[in-house]
Order: structure tokens, then C-alpha cells, then sequence
């Protein structure tokens, strides 16, 4: 039997596969594994492929930057297009079935209401809320749109990732509503919030979108550090004394450090 039949015996890919396709996608996997330069003869062995059959692969992995020569030769690396690919998953996709065991446990430390939310295009979504576990309990909203990020915790988490320009551009857009007489209006006192949510790590909605409710947010980051996403716990005016929002502020970094795929530093 030919080295070229025992990946088959070896990893039995699923049935109608094209078999060119699936050792290449073989070979990148086995140089990602391995991490920084491997040599030919390691990939033939893992994959017991022959050098021959290999080797074309490898040089067609090369014409599409998908894999390029080492240091020395027949060593290997991956190249740009593997990060380009990358960059294109979509993590905000599989991030609500990431966060809800990690706001399940928000919800039952604190008690209190919660919420994931993403910018999207120029509006906020809610993609993931639990209410408090209170009889007394805010209203916490619905899963969806809004505009109301200069006045939300969970918004101006998101908003402290933008640069001053785009900022303006999103409030001019929508407007800075009053919903209360606590809601910031100004552009300057907002960015200048925006500044200590940056570096602080949490956002404070001061009974700003509604009357009698405190909520604290925090971003989340990529892998770049880019805030992706924010969390938020929201409490009613009557139980935000100043050790129970020091308790939701300390959980509300705690969780949004857990769903942070980069260092976290607040």
C-alpha cells in the first residue's frame, strides 16, 4: 500500500470529500498545530502523505499565500491569507451562546436585570437580556434596536471603543434624546464620559434612560482589543446603595474580562 492511501486509513474524511481539498485544508491544520516553521518531511508524516504528493500541495498553498517558505528549505509557515480568513469569522455570531452561561451566572450573583448588546451597523442590539430574579423588578426592555446608546450603560460601553469623530457622527445621527432630566445631552460631556468609561472599564447609566433605574455596563473585547460587545446590569434606584453597586461593578468586569478574548485590563 502507497503513503498516499494511509491518510485515508488515518482520518476516513466523510464520504463525497474532494481528496485534493481535504489535504490541503490537512496540511494548513498540521502547520497550525505545530505553530512556526514546519518541515516537509514532519507534514508527510503526520499525514502520511509522500514527499511528492506533498510537496504540490504545498507549492499551490504557496501561490495563494495561504502558506509560505521558512526560514531554511522545505520548511514551512502559514501565510497572510490564513489572517485574512481570520479576521473575516465572524465572532459576533457565536458570541450570544458564549455569553449565556456567563450572564446566567451574572444574573444570579447580582440578581439583577441583564443585557449583551453589539453595535451593528449604527444602531445598538440587544442580543441576550435576563430579568432580575426580584419581585421588584425594572423593566428591562426587549431584545432589538436602539438608538439610545448616549444614554444606556451598555451604549456607552460600546461607544468608548470609537474614535471622538465617529461619535459625533452616531449622536448627530440619531440625536441625543432626553428621556429624563438626568440624560446627557451635550457632546462634549458625553465624550468626556466616554474618556473615563476607557479608563475605568464601566459605564454608568445614572437613571438616564429611565427614571429610577441604575445600570453599570463594561466592554468586551476581541482578540485585537477592540470592544465587540457590551454587558450590563441594571437595578432599581431603591437597591442601588453603594455596596450593592460596588458588588455589580466588580461582577459586571469579572464577566465582561471572561468574554474578552483579549487582555482585559480595568
Amino acid at each position: 500500500m502507497s503513503n498516499d492511501l494511509s491518510i485515508r486509513d488515518q482520518a476516513a474524511p466523510p464520504e463525497k470529500t474532494i481528496q485534493s481539498v481535504d489535504r490541503a485544508l490537512a496540511i494548513l491544520e498540521t502547520i497550525a498545530r505545530h505553530r512556526g516553521e514546519v518541515t516537509l518531511a514532519l507534514i508527510c508524516e503526520d499525514l502520511g502523505l509522500n514527499a511528492s504528493t506533498c510537496h504540490h500541495i504545498i507549492k499551490t498553498l504557496i501561490a495563494r499565500n495561504y502558506v509560505r517558505p521558512g526560514t531554511a528549505r522545505g520548511r514551512y509557515m502559514l501565510g497572510s491569507q490564513v489572517v485574512l480568513i481570520a479576521d473575516a469569522v465572524n465572532i459576533k455570531a457565536e458570541l450570544p451562546g458564549r455569553a449565556r452561561p456567563v450572564l446566567d451566572a451574572l444574573n444570579q450573583t447580582t440578581e439583577e436585570a441583564v443585557h449583551l448588546a453589539v453595535l451593528q451597523g449604527d444602531e445598538m442590539i440587544t442580543l441576550v437580556k435576563r430579568d432580575a430574579l426580584h419581585a421588584l423588578r425594572v423593566d428591562s426592555g426587549s431584545i432589538g434596536k436602539s438608538t439610545a446608546m448616549h444614554a444606556t450603560a451598555t451604549g456607552k460601553a460600546l461607544l468608548s471603543g470609537l474614535p471622538e469623530a465617529e461619535v459625533r457622527r452616531l449622536t448627530t445621527q440619531h440625536g441625543m434624546k432626553a428621556f429624563t432630566s438626568h440624560t446627557v445631552t451635550d457632546i462634549d460631556t458625553l465624550l468626556a464620559e466616554l474618556a473615563e468609561v476607557r479608563a475605568t472599564g464601566c459605564a454608568m447609566d445614572r437613571e438616564e434612560f429611565q427614571l429610577y433605574v441604575v445600570c453599570i455596563g463594561a466592554p468586551v473585547l476581541d482578540v485585537k482589543g477592540k470592544v465587540m460587545a457590551s454587558l450590563s446590569v441594571s437595578t432599581p434606584i431603591n437597591r442601588a446603595t453603594e455596596a450593592h453597586l460596588s458588588l455589580v461593578r466588580q461582577e459586571v468586569l469579572s464577566a465582561a474580562r471572561s468574554l474578552s478574548l483579549s487582555r482585559y485590563d480595568p
